[in-house]
């Protein structure tokens, strides 16, 4: 797309549907954003707060629609056909590295004594909504392109991506949905007041340890409860994240139905993408095994008809999981067929027998016309293999 080919709006123009691609800030300098469709009045809102003066849009890219009204609530809506899967996947790729940067620079800024900045994380909350909103498969496959280096602001961002797509499952209003989305970014701030010493530990922490670990909770809550204007969602989300209805939880100890939903879905959204990242105490585990362990393992900690509802949203295979096909290939989860869970649509690219990477075939493993199917969830570095660049050479 040529820039010539784009249009430039004021902000007070700014309309649904429209595809923008830039923001002219009040310096008149450009500042590129991520590029999509605005989709709610939350993100107009939130562009008009950042101080945009005028936006460019891209009109051929856009969905605009007469009198076309805003989304009231996270109803689930099918994605846009317009869009490619490779559009979206690199889309969903640059927005997952600006949310990545933003959660590095609020740690450094904590780390350093300074405030949060609310409405900043309500924004990134609000693009990672909107993204959910157009296709939450091109989003939650970021999610698997995990960093051992990265673990703790990726954690949270990953948490907030997984508590966005369930709270919408669940049909949770869109406002509600931006204040789970902001705790789940901020549930765990409170780590930048633990001893680096602890959170680098490699194996398992001395009764010492876990005590001081166990006190990020309280220092998350003492974070957020100083920028004016923090919901008590939001809140919520932060106290609770590690309370467990049988109460063996913390830091209160707190049993049944004195955790409200909010504690109970970040519980078990906090559990899974910890148990699926490498951590330096310990090594993951594949998406499977992580439910396993949840259900069979602790089977009074958490809430069982949420789980329920989990496995079924994110499915036994989640999006962008690696799995080993019974034609002896590799693939990646793309998409889930809801009807057949354990047969989702995927993207066979490695040839196990032979080594090496194969020409990328999408198979939707419920056809008709697919004999393979699935043996088992592999993690990619049993096979050596870099996911993040297969994903930026192959699929976008």
């Amino acid at each position: 797309m040529h820039s010539n080919d784009l249009k430039q709006v004021d902000i007070n123009e700014l309309k649904i549907g429209m595809f923008v691609v830039k923001v002219v800030t009040a310096n008149a300098a450009l500042r590129v954003k991520t590029e999509g469709i605005v989709r709610t009045q939350t993100t107009l809102q939130n562009l008009k707060k950042s101080g945009a003066l005028k936006v460019w849009i891209d009109p051929e890219r856009s969905e605009l629609e007469a009198d076309s009204p805003p989304t009231p609530s996270a109803e689930k809506q099918p994605a846009k056909a317009n869009q490619t899967f490779e559009e979206k996947v690199q889309a969903a790729m640059q927005l997952y590295d600006d949310a990545k940067n933003i959660q590095r620079q609020m740690i450094e800024n904590i780390k350093k004594g300074k405030s949060v900045n609310l409405k900043e994380v309500e924004s990134l909350s609000s693009s990672i909504i909107d993204s959910v909103f157009n296709d939450q498969n091109a989003l939650m496959m970021m999610c698997q392109m995990k960093n051992k280096r990265e673990y703790l602001y990726q954690h949270s961002l990953n948490s907030a991506i997984m508590m966005s797509v369930f709270a919408r499952y669940l049909e949770f209003d869109q406002d509600i949905i931006e204040k789970l989305a902001v705790g789940a970014l901020l549930h765990d701030v409170g780590k930048t007041h633990i001893d680096e010493a602890v959170l680098d530990k490699t194996g398992q922490y001395s009764p010492e340890e876990f005590e001081q670990m166990k006190q990020h909770v309280g220092y998350s809550v003492e974070i957020a409860s100083s920028m004016p204007g923090i919901a008590t969602e939001s809140l919520d989300v932060i106290r609770l994240h590690h309370e467990r209805l049988d109460g063996s939880g913390y830091p209160q100890a707190l049993e049944g139905d004195e955790i409200n939903i909010y504690g109970r879905m970040i519980a078990l959204i906090d559990s899974y993408n910890a148990m699926t990242s490498d951590r330096p105490h310990k090594d993951a585990v594949s998406p499977l095994t992580a439910f396993k362990i949840m259900t069979n393992g602790t089977p009074n900690a958490y809430d069982n008809d949420l789980m329920k509802q989990l496995i079924r949203c994110v499915g036994v295979f989640p999006v962008g999981s690696l799995v080993k096909l019974k034609s002896n290939k590799l693939a990646m989860v793309i998409e889930n067929n809801f009807d057949q869970p354990l047969k989702p649509k995927v993207t066979a690219f490695y040839s196990i027998s032979g080594g090496y990477h194969t020409e990328i075939k999408h198979i939707d493993l419920a056809s008709s016309h697919s004999s393979d199917e699935i043996e088992c969830s592999v993690r990619p570095d049993e096979f050596k293999l870099d996911l993040l660049k297969f994903m930026r050479t192959s699929l976008t």
